[in-house]
C-alpha cells in the first residue's frame, strides 16, 4: 500500500486531480442552479444552517420539485466531459503504474467484461445489505432509520465504486493481453475473464474493505466540510472564498485517494501476473522433470 503513494504528482496524476476537481466544480454550479429556481437570487440560502433543520432538509430534497427543472444543456454537458477526462486520465495512471500500454480498447472492452462478471454478483451482494438495513429500519427504532438511510447511502456508493474496481482489474489484463475483443480466441477470453473475476472474489475481505473504507472516508471528508460551512454560514465574500477554497481542498484529497486506489489495483495487478507467471513455470518444469 505504501508504494502506491508515489505517483500522485505526476503528469496523470495532476490530470486527474484537476479533472475531479473540473467535474466537483460543474456539478455544483448544476446543483446551485437547480436551488436558484426555487429559492431565486435571495441571501435565504446563506441562513438555511439556522432554519432548516435535518428533516425540513430532507423533504426539499424529496418534494421540492428539483428534478423538474432543467439548466440548460451547457453545465451536465461539460460536468459529462470532464468526467470522461476523470476515466481517462485515471486509465493513463493506471496503466503507467503497472507498466502497460494505455490504449483505448481494453479501456472500453475492459467496461463491457467488468459488467458481465461483476454486476449480477456485486448486486446481488448489495441487494442483500439494503434489505438488510431495510429490516432494520422497519422496526421503528429511529437510531435504525438513520442508518438505513447512511448505509444505504454507502451501500450503493460502494456498490459503483466496487464495479469500477472491477473494471480496472479487467482493462489492466485486457491491456497486458494481445490487443482485440476476443482476445485471439474464445478459450482466451473466457480465461480472461475467469482471472479477472478470481482476482476480485479471492480477496473479497481485503476489496471490500478498501472499497467501503474509501467511499466512508471521501463521503466523510464531504461532509465534514459541508457541517462546517453550514456552521460557518456565507453572509460575507471572504466566508464564501474560504468555503470554496476547503471545499476546493477536500475535492484534491479526493483526487488524491482515487488515484492513490488506481495505482494500488495496479501494483496488486503486476504482482498477482508474476505470481502465475511462476505458478505455471513451475507447473512446466514438473511436468517436465515426470516425463519418461
Amino acid at each position: 500500500m505504501a508504494s502506491a503513494c508515489a505517483g500522485g504528482c505526476s503528469r496523470w496524476g495532476l490530470q486527474l486531480t484537476a479533472a475531479w476537481v473540473a467535474f466537483s466544480l460543474l456539478s455544483n454550479v448544476l446543483w446551485a442552479l437547480h436551488l436558484s429556481r426555487l429559492t431565486g437570487w435571495s441571501s435565504l440560502p446563506n441562513y438555511w444552517g439556522e432554519l432548516l433543520t435535518a428533516r425540513d432538509l430532507m423533504e426539499l430534497l424529496e418534494n421540492g420539485g428539483l428534478r423538474a427543472h432543467w439548466t440548460g444543456p451547457w453545465v451536465p454537458l461539460a460536468a459529462g466531459l470532464a468526467m470522461c477526462w476523470v476515466l481517462w486520465s485515471g486509465w493513463r495512471l493506471q496503466a503507467a503504474a503497472a507498466g502497460l500500454p494505455a490504449r483505448f480498447g481494453p479501456w472500453v472492452w475492459g467496461l463491457a467484461d467488468a459488467l458481465a462478471i461483476g454486476a449480477a454478483p456485486l448486486a446481488a451482494l448489495a441487494g442483500l445489505l439494503l434489505l438488510a438495513l431495510g429490516g432494520l429500519a422497519g422496526t421503528g427504532i429511529q437510531g435504525f432509520g438513520w442508518c438505513q438511510w447512511v448505509g444505504g447511502s454507502l451501500v450503493r456508493l460502494a456498490f459503483w465504486s466496487a464495479l469500477f474496481l472491477q473494471w480496472w482489474l479487467c482493462r489492466l489484463g485486457r491491456a497486458g493481453a494481445p490487443p482485440g475483443p476476443r482476445l485471439g480466441s474464445w478459450r482466451a477470453l473466457f480465461r480472461h475473464l475467469g482471472v479477472s473475476f478470481r482476482r476480485f472474489w479471492l480477496h473479497p475481505l481485503q476489496w471490500l474493505s478498501l472499497v467501503l473504507g474509501g467511499v466512508a472516508l471521501r463521503t466523510g471528508l464531504t461532509l465534514l466540510a459541508l457541517a462546517l460551512a453550514w456552521r460557518l454560514g456565507g453572509g460575507t465574500i471572504p466566508k464564501v472564498c474560504g468555503l470554496l477554497a476547503m471545499e476546493l481542498a477536500v475535492v484534491a484529497v479526493d483526487a488524491w485517494l482515487l488515484g492513490w486506489f488506481l495505482r494500488l489495483a495496479a501494483l496488486f495487478l503486476r504482482h498477482d501476473a508474476a505470481v502465475r507467471a511462476l505458478i505455471d513455470q513451475l507447473r512446466a518444469q514438473a511436468a517436465t522433470a515426470e516425463a519418461p
